[in-house]
């Protein structure tokens, strides 16, 4: 169950991918009110917080998009249909219930040390994932086109 391969495309390929994702728009929000490298907020400077909000949020949406390329090594995502799991569409819920209620209540602000954020971080996340889920189709073409080669 456990190979090269599959280590290889789920933390060298697919956790690079989140990982990057994750770190840019992270540094997006900073950039975006004026931050310089070298000067980092403190722990609890509204800013940082923001940030490492929209990295928390980055994660989230990335590991969507990675259920949904990594129901399968070679199908595409999309030839594969939304209600083949039939939990899939709960677990979903749930997760974006989560993170919102995370990013947008007191008490998760409270407890995970997290800011309301704007439209900007989650359309940046979103184009990642669109940009992930992308990478990962061509990967998976690529493979298919080998394996009907060989």
């Amino acid at each position: 169950m456990l190979s090269w391969g599959l280590i290889a495309r789920a933390y060298l390929f697919l956790g690079m991918l989140e990982a990057a994702a994750a770190m840019a728009v992270f540094f997006f929000v900073l950039d975006a009110a004026g931050w310089h490298y070298g000067d980092m907020p403190g722990k609890t400077d509204p800013l940082y917080l923001q940030a490492t909000t929209a990295c928390l949020a980055t994660i989230v949406v990335m590991q969507i998009a990675n259920l949904f390329a990594c129901r399968s090594r070679r199908r595409s995502t999309f030839r594969l249909g939304f209600f083949e799991n039939p939990l899939l569409p709960a677990a979903l819920a749930i997760e974006a219930t989560l993170i919102v209620a995370i990013v947008y209540t007191a008490a998760g602000n409270a407890l995970f040390a997290t800011v309301p954020l704007g439209a900007a971080p989650w359309g940046r996340a979103a184009i990642f994932a669109v940009l992930f889920l992308a990478a990962e189709e061509l990967r998976k073409s690529i493979q298919r086109r080998r394996r009907r080669l060989a």
